[in-house]
């Protein structure tokens, strides 16, 4: 599957945004992963592509050691800042696929950021940075078109962006995940691959709505006359809905342990 990944440079113009627009993720989801690791208080957890944090403060307040890593100094620094009085996070600025550390990790973790570093190296560089039993957690989500009308309706709209199967109404990450599973399967660096998924059910203002698809890095790299044109098609379209917008949102999560 191609992907630009010169996108990923994106995100770090936007870090307010991101981090108003981007949801989180289930507990169910974070105890799955933490269950099937067998992580203790104090083990130490990496998450790579942590933008501002969504999934970072996940562990963080179930007692474990956090280390956000993303490429954007803005996205580093409104994490550092907002989780200032966290004494188990912190943060490093630096592409995974360069970045060196003093330990290894007991879990690395990716939410919707797995797709964006060379795979190439993005295994390879995993198992290296896990210790003896350690594991690799990918997660993504996107929204359940087939359910919604108004996600159907944004869909035909981000189609007309060149926004075909592109969040946050497309499931293009489905795509990559379901491709990677099979990769992880075959791939003698590691073992015990498993597959889940979670259903959520998430309530939206119309604000926020257009905050989360103007905080997709394709979206961001639109010229700014088709952005605006884009945001008016989606006003237009949002007229037709009442508040809270229900949107149906699919959570799929890759559990992998090191070989």
């Amino acid at each position: 599957m191609e992907i630009d990944r010169t996108i990923r440079t994106t995100f770090t113009n936007i870090s307010t945004l991101y981090d108003k627009a981007r949801i989180s993720y289930p507990q169910k989801l974070i105890s799955d992963i933490i269950d099937f690791v067998k992580l203790k208080k104090e083990d130490w957890v990496l998450d790579v592509g942590c933008g501002t944090g969504q999934a970072t403060i996940l562990f963080a307040q179930r007692g474990f050691n956090v280390i956000g890593l993303d490429s954007g100094e803005a996205m580093i620094k409104f994490s550092q800042q907002k989780f200032s009085k966290f004494n188990n996070i912190s943060f490093k600025q630096g592409n995974f696929e360069e970045a060196e550390f003093s330990q290894k990790f007991n879990l690395i973790i990716s939410a919707m950021a797995w797709h964006w570093i060379d795979p190439e190296r993005r295994e390879k560089k995993a198992y290296d940075l896990l210790g003896g039993n350690g594991c690799l957690a990918l997660f993504w989500n996107y929204q359940r078109k087939n359910e919604s009308t108004f996600v159907q309706g944004v869909g035909k709209i981000l189609d007309n962006y060149d926004g075909i199967d592109r969040g946050p109404a497309g499931s293009i990450v489905k795509q990559f995940a379901d491709s990677l599973h099979t990769e992880l399967r075959g791939n003698k660096l590691f073992c015990q691959v498993e597959f889940k998924e979670y259903d959520e059910e998430i309530e939206f203002t119309k604000e926020k709505y257009l905050d989360l698809v103007l905080s997709y890095g394709w979206v961001q790299k639109l010229s700014d006359e088709k952005k605006t044109d884009l945001i008016k098609d989606l006003q237009n379209l949002l007229e037709n809905y009442q508040e809270p917008i229900i949107v149906p949102y699919k959570h799929i999560l890759l559990l992998a342990k090191k070989n």
